[in-house]
């Protein structure tokens, strides 16, 4: 039995040696097969354990795999707190965008052109009640012409003191304004608006006994197109447009090149000189009005008239002594006097400054006198430059187009 027992026992280890053989010869052809992967070395006997974070390319303990596993964790949170910002900024900024667009095109209808920009700005009056006189009073364009007037207006001790080399870079720089107006297509309001606030600069620089040429006067009236054109347009000029422009202008009107920081700088001046605020109104706030009440209907050829001859004013450095209504009204009043009250013309035999044009416009017509007669004489300086005063190219090249009735061709040919 016992022999039974011991040999049955032998057997069985023997059968389970072959089977640990088996095993561990299964282990070891396991991790031969292991150490023949790239990227994985064999560790020398006398090597210690490396842990987790040190097989995958680290450098310490476990405990610095678990600090890389919650910084990896931590930027992965920020990455996606930011990328909730941007979706939530982006939502944003299409409500703004669907919000403007009726918006901008409520604001391209308040600066069109004739009727529908009066419109839109305020009902307007019928003819009665511009008769009438009764609801005049309450309309915002009288009181700015009556109260508030045009501050920006210069003094004739400027103009009689300012020098001939001045008057002459002055003409030269208004008509590069027109010019850069007509290639840039600037909305008209902007014009009236940079050549306002040239003068009233250079007066105010005069006022405080500076340099009229502290800078360039070229550059300084690109700039105020640039401040004008930021007042007035949705978009304003492109400042490297305006560089482009400058480094044209020949050499003996300019002491340089110049770059866009140049304008920034000259924009900065400007601004400071003035103290930062732009003339209230133009003539482009009264021009509308006070033609409808002289019988000057929009969108014709007439009406075209009295915006050539306010335009036609801004070349001429005399006009900058006149309030901006004066302007208007000196204009609606030659526009009569030329076209509407001569025989065999539509309002031939009405007076040529009515008591209607007086209550719509707040001016009388002595006010206005002086004004008109420098437009008359301004006229009769056309296609003859030399008893021009100013540099009138370029705006003659804008009133000789179709579109604008050839109105200046009607003088200059």
């Amino acid at each position: 039995s016992n022999y039974h027992t011991s040999g049955h026992r032998r057997r069985v280890e023997v059968v389970l040696s072959s089977h640990n053989r088996e095993k561990a010869g299964a282990r070891v052809f396991s991790t031969a097969n292991d150490m023949t992967k790239p990227g994985i070395k064999r560790a020398a006997p006398d090597e210690p354990r490396k842990s987790q974070y040190q097989l995958r390319g680290g450098r310490g303990s476990d405990e610095a795999l678990l600090q890389g596993i919650e910084s990896d964790r931590r930027m992965s949170k920020k990455l996606k707190q930011r990328q909730i910002e941007e979706q939530a900024q982006q939502q944003v900024q299409q409500v703004l965008k669907e919000l403007q667009q009726p918006n901008a095109k409520g604001r391209d209808l308040a600066l069109g052109h004739g009727a529908a920009r009066l419109k839109f700005l305020a009902p307007d009056l019928n003819n009665q009640e511009m008769v009438d006189g009764h609801m005049m009073p309450q309309y915002p364009s009288l009181n700015l012409a009556q109260g508030q007037g045009d501050r920006y207006a210069v003094s004739g001790e400027f103009l009689s003191s300012c020098g001939d080399a001045f008057k002459e870079l002055r003409g030269y720089t208004v008509d590069r304004i027109f010019d850069a107006c007509s290639r840039m297509r600037v909305c008209k309001e902007a014009l009236p608006l940079a050549v306002r606030l040239l003068d009233y600069y250079e007066h105010t620089l005069w006022a405080k006994g500076e340099n009229l040429f502290h800078h360039n006067l070229v550059a300084v009236g690109y700039t105020c197109l640039l401040i004008a054109s930021k007042y007035e347009e949705r978009l304003p000029v492109v400042i490297n447009d305006l560089v482009t422009l400058m480094n044209e202008v020949p050499m003996d009107k300019r002491d340089r090149t110049y770059t866009r920081i140049d304008f920034l700088r000259i924009e900065q001046h400007i601004l400071m000189t003035t103290g930062m605020e732009l003339p209230s109104s133009t003539y482009c706030a009264f021009s509308d009005r006070f033609a409808k009440a002289g019988g000057i209907p929009p969108d014709t050829k007439d009406h075209a008239f009295v915006q050539f001859l306010q335009e036609l004013a801004l070349t001429d450095y005399t006009f900058s002594q006149y309030k901006s209504n004066i302007i208007s009204a000196a204009a609606v009043y030659m526009t009569r006097k030329m076209w509407l009250l001569m025989p065999g013309q539509p309002r031939h035999g009405e007076p040529s400054w009515t008591e209607t044009l007086k209550r719509v416009t707040g001016v009388q017509k002595s006010q206005m006198t002086s004004c008109a007669y420098e437009m008359a004489r301004l006229l009769r300086s056309l296609n003859r430059p030399h008893i021009a005063i100013g540099k009138q190219d370029a705006c003659i090249a804008k009133w000789s187009t179709p579109a604008n009735y050839n109105i200046a061709s009607v003088f200059y040919d």
